[in-house]
């Protein structure tokens, strides 16, 4: 049966569900009556969430056209401009100053996008600025959908890729096991940074002392190279000889590769990429610092014999 909302006048609305079609909601035409509008329009705005003494009249909270719909901001009425729509062309466009959003579909995973606005009324250059995808994954300056990261930042031409700020004496970035339980972190404090890794006493067992330090050492091939990618020459191991000797220093393996997905066919707006996969080297890397209780060892070997030496 049909509700009517009416007013003291005879104005209201009818909601009616009592035919066998769709259900139609009827406005009034004037004269007190219920009669349907020949095309029922609804004139004004819809606000969600705002309160009269809230509203701005200027400012379409929700409206829907025959190009897309806009959505704007609650901020103020200064912002009542700064909409986002996706036209009948497929073109993505705003309306006055501001920034825009996407979401979007990538080779079946759904991704949110963040990008630069363009000039006003123009449509906007998805170059993308941040990439949110469904399974956790932030991408920063360089879009891609298929690495194994959780975060990957990408640095500007002449700007730093990564700025931390943390009051004096914490911690900056705090290093997890699977457990959840810490093993690394960066602390700064008002003049210098701490690389540190887990070392409480508390942790470890069956401590002894290091021997034969010195005979290790000199097993180690400490020389100079140059890096293949810009020339430059440093000082420094190869990782699979020092892996050797510190097993503990390097991580990979010798002459490793990976599988790698890459794009061979960029998305279009009707179609996803085109993903193949490729292998390629899996680098390995040191950590130099983990030498130094070796060469603490073999200093204090040396120490030892010195002063042997000189109270014969």
């Amino acid at each position: 049966m049909p509700i009517t909302i009416q007013n003291s006048a005879g104005g209201g609305v009818t909601l009616d569900s009592t035919t066998s079609s769709n259900e139609t909601l009827q406005l009034p035409s004037g004269g007190g009556t219920l009669a349907p509008l020949a095309s029922p329009v609804f004139t004004g705005n819809v606000g969600i969430g705002v309160t009269p003494e809230t509203w701005f009249s200027n400012q379409k909270a929700l409206q829907i056209g025959t190009t897309g719909a806009a959505l704007s901001s609650d901020v103020g009425a200064a912002y009542y401009s700064n909409n986002a729509y996706r036209d009948s062309g497929g073109d993505w466009k705003r309306v006055g100053s501001g920034y825009a959003t996407r979401n979007w579909q990538y080779n079946g995973a759904h991704y949110h996008d963040v990008a630069a606005s363009g000039s006003a009324d123009a449509a906007i250059s998805w170059t993308t600025a941040m990439t949110i995808a469904n399974n956790g994954q932030v991408q920063i300056g360089s879009p891609s959908a298929s690495s194994a990261w959780l975060l990957n930042l990408k640095a500007f031409s002449g700007g730093d890729t990564v700025r931390l700020q943390s009051n004096n004496g914490y911690d900056a970035i705090s290093f997890l096991n699977a457990s959840g339980s810490q093993c690394g972190w960066i602390r700064s404090n008002a003049s210098s940074v701490s690389y540190n890794s887990s070392s409480d006493y508390r942790l470890k067992t069956d401590v002894q002392p290091m021997t034969g330090a010195t005979d290790r050492v000199k097993l180690l091939k400490p020389c100079n190279f140059e890096w293949i990618v810009d020339g430059t020459r440093v000082d420094g191991f190869l990782a699979h000889e020092a892996q050797e000797v510190v097993p503990e220093a390097v991580t990979g393996t010798k002459d490793a590769m990976k599988d790698e997905e890459y794009e061979v066919t960029a998305a279009t707006d009707t179609e996803e990429a085109v993903m193949g996969t490729r292998s390629v080297p899996d680098m390995q890397g040191i950590d130099q610092s983990k030498l130094v209780p070796l060469l603490t060892a073999t200093i204090q070997e040396l120490i030892a014999r010195i002063e042997a030496l000189e109270n014969v």
